[in-house]
């Protein structure tokens, strides 16, 4: 049977997970088949192509276009089903099969990462109906503003560090490299100042319905999340009260030394760093982040330029295939 959403456009990347889709592809494609799902594959050949063929896509009028691959290839899908200020295709559903355990924005959502398994999550009418997407404004390398979607996590300071010293590590350790990376980027990382500006409320504490109101916090940090979902870094639960649908950034700001900073990472796989005297949390729908010095960025994984960064998002902006 076709999927209620149409025919799917499967943008592979078969590089991820160390070549496992690659691999894995004759056995997804087997699962699409059986359960008679219409489908065409296409498959990326350099960095940013899934960017461009999920652009593509929706602009042909395909609204179900699949991400096969790492969450750098869902990185880019979801950068080309947005546009300037919002979704392109409003009615667009965007399908993830994983590359393996590494992959950290399908985790809070609970689907598999065995990429066969997830592709049986393909068929049938199941959506989260309302993922909220977050965008980030930040300064790129020749200093001009750049902008940039993520569905997952951002994060600056250490944590884009550590993003950068893992892009250099082999493949072969797979989701060990960022472990390897983070640690390497403690021992190695000077806490910086910053300031942030946002329109929100505090985390814990506060009455759910506590209204929105602009705030401050400034200090010296080691870390600041901004979190639409609840994992990285290879399962790593970060921000483990995050909600994809609420409308919602949780930002965790991280202060304390290293020793503190090795605990805490000790601690996130099960979210048990928080709370804690180390880290402030807070809800907003937009914050900004500036310092005395640049502060490196990442989104989803990938290395993306500097502070000065405001975000913000769009409240569900895109369906989810679950």
């Amino acid at each position: 049977m076709a999927s209620p959403y149409g025919p799917m456009r499967m943008i592979v990347n078969p590089q991820a997970g160390r070549g496992a889709i690659g691999r894995a592809l004759p056995r997804i494609k087997e699962v699409v088949e059986a359960e008679e799902l219409e489908y065409e594959i296409v498959e990326t050949t350099t960095p940013g192509h899934a960017q461009e063929l999920a652009r593509a896509a929706v602009e042909s009028g395909c609204t179900f276009v699949v991400a096969v691959g790492g969450d750098g290839t869902v990185h880019e899908v979801v950068n080309g089903l947005m546009g300037e200020e919002g979704p392109i295709a409003p009615d667009a559903v965007l399908g993830v099969v994983p590359s393996g355990s590494g992959s950290d924005f399908v985790k809070t959502f609970g689907l598999p990462t065995v990429p066969e398994e997830a592709a049986r999550n393909l068929a049938g009418k199941n959506v989260w109906g309302a993922l909220d997407i977050a965008r980030v404004r930040f300064r790129g390398e020749d200093g001009s503003e750049k902008m940039r979607w993520f569905a997952n996590i951002a994060e600056a300071g250490i944590g884009a560090h550590v993003v950068v010293s893992a892009s250099k590590m082999p493949r072969w350790l797979g989701g060990r490299a960022y472990r390897l990376a983070a640690l390497r980027a403690i021992i190695g990382y000077r806490p910086q100042a910053g300031h942030l500006d946002f329109n929100g409320r505090k985390g814990r504490g506060v009455r759910p319905d506590t209204p929105l109101e602009p705030g401050k916090h400034s200090g010296v940090f080691t870390m600041v999340v901004v979190a639409n979902c609840q994992f990285y870094g290879g399962g790593l639960r970060v921000a483990p009260r995050a909600i994809p649908s609420d409308g919602m950034l949780d930002v965790l700001v991280g202060e304390g030394t290293k020793r503190d900073a090795l605990a805490a990472l000790r601690k996130m796989p099960m979210g048990a760093h928080v709370p804690s005297k180390i880290f402030s949390e807070y809800l907003v729908d937009r914050v900004t982040l500036d310092g005395r010095e640049p502060m490196l960025l990442e989104a989803d994984g990938e290395p993306l330029g500097t502070t000065p960064a405001h975000f913000d998002l769009v409240k569900g902006a895109i369906r989810l295939k679950v």
